[in-house]
């Protein structure tokens, strides 16, 4: 039986909704959560992270109208995307970082992962983790990474979720909706659409460069699951600010 046209959009709607309302602070419509909304949402994620970019890309452009310092645009990008995003990714490199660097075993490095106590390890990662980035912001950047560098950011986290296996828990997370979940195909249209479609204005050597970053994406969410026998959605956020920072590294004049 074929979707009344009027459903059909209205199932994009809300797909759309579900997919801002998880990765930004911008209020949404109010709606029922049903199982495996936010893997359906998914396909939006890179656009969402788009539209993160295009807000630092025009604020960009303002600091400098206004004669703003290299560093203290950099310090602004950095507070912006933190903000507009409500610290969600940051929150899992964090935990990421506390276990992945722990001595324990696997069932205790899984518990530490959804411990919300942060750590020395999970500090000392945000530190850094920001550190890059705003040296890569202070720096002479092609403004046009500003954009896409958290799309290429969430298309990682389509890469987790269309690659990767979670691990069970007792209480189902949204991390076993999600990964796992993803049609290889919306994998492989976002990776094509990051890695080819920019070089008709940036060229040097970027669609190596950048399918080296996802790469290398690729294989800390290998070692991530060897490591705890699995993934969760704090393993999606980590690979989503490691490929968004290298990719801010890319865009260097």
């Amino acid at each position: 039986m074929k979707s009344h046209p009027f459903e059909m959009k209205t199932k994009i709607w809300r797909y759309w909704f579900i997919a801002q309302g998880f990765l930004t602070c911008v209020p949404v419509p109010k709606f029922n959560y049903q199982n495996r909304d936010l893997s359906r949402a998914a396909v939006f994620f890179p656009v969402i992270g788009g539209l993160i970019g295009v807000f630092n890309y025009g604020l960009y452009f303002l600091l400098r109208f206004m004669n703003a310092g290299n560093w203290l645009i950099a310090l602004i990008l950095v507070s912006s995307s933190i903000v507009l995003t409500r610290g969600l990714h940051l929150d899992g490199w964090a935990d990421v970082c506390d276990a992945l660097f722990s001595t324990h075993n696997v069932q205790r490095r899984r518990e530490i992962l959804k411990d919300s106590r942060l750590g020395t390890f999970g500090v000392v990662g945000i530190f850094l983790l920001l550190c890059f980035k705003t040296i890569a912001l202070s720096e002479r950047l092609m403004p046009i990474f500003l954009i896409l560098s958290p799309m290429a950011g969430r298309t990682a986290a389509l890469i987790v979720g269309g690659l990767f296996r979670p691990y069970q828990q007792e209480k189902k997370s949204l991390g076993e909706e999600f990964i796992g979940q993803i049609p290889w195909q919306i994998v492989g249209i976002w990776l094509g659409i990051l890695i080819l479609f920019p070089l008709f204005w940036i060229g040097d050597y970027y669609p190596l460069k950048a399918a080296l970053v996802f790469f290398i994406g690729w294989l800390f969410s290998k070692m991530m699951e060897k490591s705890f026998q699995g993934l969760s959605g704090d393993a999606v956020g980590a690979v989503v600010e490691l490929v968004e920072t290298l990719f801010l590294f890319l865009g260097r004049k």
